[in-house]
């Protein structure tokens, strides 16, 4: 069993928007500062130091205010690069990923979205409406085709023990979120890299961390293909790397 949701809203502009940051990034950083005002009950503190740190919810959906980023549990989707000017009556997807129990509180961000489509987005300078809404569970895929290659889309920050690191950031998410009962098996068939290295100009500030983004986009090619296994699937759904929750590590077999 899979406890994995996706939500997809189809975002149409009415405006002109020029986004300074990705849009999928930009509006996942609105979502979670609208959300902060709502639950922190002691904004004068950062998540590290408040006591009320283990039974706040904005802690528990940020994974500390974005400081321990290898452990979100709520995942924007996007492509490695965006167009950061979206013209009128253009569209967007926002693609979010919610891991295990933290899709409790999907309707947090729903209610804050459809906030933002009556009063507009950065000071109410951008109007939008949501054309289109799915929430679905995922499941794990079968697939018969024994598996080749893995092409990285979006930058991962290590090449080496790429499926050991992955068992162990898996195993440690189920942990926290309660994601699969499935048995989390080490990939350990030998692998050749083909990357290049990606760097972001600029450093993301998200919640209490600043977050300079470098890594590798490329192909992984197995010595002998390997069988689809829940480790690869849940990598493929979630995305692999430490920076997995802000779109990093996009994998596509």
């Amino acid at each position: 069993m899979l406890n994995i949701k996706r939500a997809e809203y189809t975002l149409r502009f009415l405006t002109e928007t020029n986004f300074v940051e990705d849009p999928e990034i930009s509006i996942y950083k609105s979502i979670f500062k609208r959300l902060k005002r709502i639950l922190c009950i002691n904004t004068q503190k950062e998540c590290k130091t408040c006591q009320h740190n283990s039974k706040c919810l904005y802690s528990y959906v940020t994974a500390g205010d974005f400081l321990n980023i290898d452990m979100m549990p709520i995942i924007v989707k996007k492509p490695l690069i965006s167009k950061k000017h979206v013209g009128e009556g253009k569209t967007i997807k926002l693609e979010l990923v919610f891991l295990g129990d933290a899709a409790l509180h999907a309707d947090f961000i729903d209610f804050i979205l459809k906030e933002f489509e009556v009063k507009g987005l950065f000071k109410e300078s951008y109007k939008f409406v949501i054309a289109r809404k799915y929430l679905y569970n995922i499941s794990l895929n079968k697939s018969n085709s024994p598996i080749k290659n893995i092409d990285v889309l979006t930058p991962i920050d290590r090449t080496d023990n790429v499926f050991s690191y992955e068992k162990e950031k898996i195993e440690r998410l189920n942990r926290l979120y309660h994601i699969t009962d499935e048995p989390i098996e080490l990939v350990e068939e030998p692998y050749k890299t083909n990357f290049i290295q990606f760097n972001f100009n600029r450093a993301l500030h998200l919640g209490a961390n600043k977050i300079k983004l470098n890594g590798y986009v490329g192909k992984l090619t197995f010595i002998n293909p390997v069988e689809l296994t829940p480790l690869l699937a849940i990598m493929k759904i979630i995305g692999a790397g430490r920076y997995y929750g802000i779109g990093g590590g996009s994998i596509v077999f």
